[in-house]
């Protein structure tokens, strides 16, 4: 009786798995006709001058941690997160964690958004896959007068 039920369930669950389960709104759409120009994507951001190839997110990237090397602090409220990049699924790709005691606030907000953008134009004309995992943004705390991210405490909860 048992191998009966497992027999007459498996093909439910297995049909409710296929693409033909999935209705036509939920599926993603290509990109619109105005970012789509001889068959490449056109920058999202008017900013960003460099084309988004791994190189180029590499050199922003190395931009970045010469930003925010020292991580030198007084106190806590001067260490800050900050999420970087873009995964194709969805969110960022991690976080950072800089102080504003030695470090420019506009400078680095600018190179994650530079960063974020670039990934996401990579993303889109490679059609990359990502995990779809959700990162939380992590605390960052002066220990010692330096900031660290503190792995097992998030900052937003969800």
């Amino acid at each position: 009786m048992r191998l009966f039920i497992i027999a007459l369930l498996l093909p439910l669950c297995l049909s409710a798995c296929s693409d033909a389960a999935t209705p036509n709104n939920n599926q993603l759409s290509p990109a619109p006709a105005a970012l789509v120009k001889n068959n490449q994507a056109t920058k999202l951001n008017p900013q960003t001058e460099v084309p988004a190839t791994r190189d180029n997110i590499k050199k922003v990237h190395q931009q970045l941690q010469t930003q925010i090397a020292d991580l030198n602090c007084d106190n806590s409220s001067q260490c800050k997160v900050l999420a970087v990049g873009s995964r194709a699924c969805g969110g960022p790709s991690s976080y950072i964690v800089y102080s504003n005691k030695t470090a420019n606030e506009q400078a680095v907000e600018k190179l994650t958004q530079q960063i974020t953008s670039l990934e996401s134009q990579f993303n889109a004309q490679n059609k990359m896959i990502s995990i779809c995992q959700h990162l939380t943004a992590p605390a960052a705390q002066c220990i010692e007068n330096k900031c660290v991210k503190l792995e097992s405490s998030a900052t937003s909860v969800y």
